[in-house]
């Protein structure tokens, strides 16, 4: 019966470590496994929802390094890693641009995933039932984000929300219904291309 007890004592003393441990993962650990699970893969695709606004809208990304092309309903985007080009379906027109980093992160928010910590301030928040928290801030006081929280998975790496807060006082929450690593793609895919969409008026903000 000592030894018995003597078992359940240890027993318990590593799952209360683990669990200690577990919740001590630091801010930068939990982003530097997420940008290396994306940043490793030939792509990401994800299906998401946005919450904000004008009420739930669905859309999907792919993402492959600084790459990314996103769609939903009202709008397309490509961005091939220097022009960016967001197509808006209302107006059938075509915005292209040069963005700069801040700007990036503003129209596509899955940037600040792979963005390099120089970008932000990090900080742990309390864990969202099994989800891990981060908090990112923005260094560039000129930038119109304020704040931008991850929640990550830790049994798969992947983030599931990303809750994006404006300098007008605006929220924008994405929920990630699905994400996972994805084949190589085509450069032509992150690059808008006119012929696929004749009549839309390109105007040109570089």
């Amino acid at each position: 019966m000592k030894n018995l007890k003597s078992y359940i004592f240890v027993l318990l003393a590593l799952i209360a470590f683990t669990a200690s441990a577990a919740k001590t993962v630091s801010a930068a650990s939990i982003l530097d496994g997420l940008r290396t699970k994306i940043i490793g893969a030939p792509s990401v695709e994800a299906v998401f929802t946005i919450n904000g606004g004008e009420g739930p809208v669905q859309g999907s990304v792919i993402l492959s390094g600084s790459k990314y092309t996103m769609t939903t309903p009202q709008m397309r985007a490509w961005f091939d890693g220097r022009t960016q080009w967001t197509l808006l379906q209302s107006s059938r027109e075509v915005n292209v641009s040069e963005p700069d980093r801040a700007e990036l992160m503003s129209s596509n928010p899955f940037a600040i995933l792979t963005a390099h910590k120089d970008y932000y301030t990090a900080r742990r928040l309390k864990d969202a039932g099994e989800m891990q928290r981060v908090e990112l801030v923005p260094r560039d006081r000129t930038s119109a984000i304020s704040d931008i929280v991850v929640a990550v998975n830790p049994r798969t790496g992947w983030p599931t929300s990303l809750e994006v807060s404006f300098d007008d006082n605006r929220k924008i929450s994405v929920r990630i219904d699905r994400m996972n690593a994805g084949n190589a793609k085509a450069p032509s895919a992150f690059a808008f291309n006119a012929k696929d969409f004749p009549g839309y008026e390109i105007v040109d903000l570089r």
